[in-house]
């Protein structure tokens, strides 16, 4: 399988345990659940930390997320970013369980 680099903690994993930001050719940062949207991607982590969760840590994941993607990342992206990544671990979780 392939490999890929987490932008925050720059830790290389297996490419289905990361999770993929991308920009969309519209100019907005999505979170990609397919892996496969058109657009500049970017991997992170599943961590909550990684992707903004935690206070303390949400400008500096902004900053190298921002980075990676060539675009800034406001604060409604981010908390967007948030719910997003929480529904899909959620769904993960409960499909694992059944």
């Amino acid at each position: 399988m392939q490999t890929r680099t987490c932008v925050v903690c720059r830790e290389r994993r297996q490419r289905g345990k990361l999770l993929r930001m991308v920009k969309i050719p519209e100019g907005q940062v999505v979170f990609d659940r397919t892996g496969r949207m058109n657009g500049r991607g970017a991997y992170v982590c599943a961590d909550a930390d990684h992707w903004g969760a935690n206070r303390r840590s949400a400008s500096i994941d902004r900053g190298r997320l921002r980075h990676a993607l060539k675009t800034e990342i406001d604060d409604s992206t981010v908390n967007l970013l948030a719910e997003a990544i929480k529904l899909h671990t959620t769904e993960r979780l409960n499909q694992q369980g059944n």
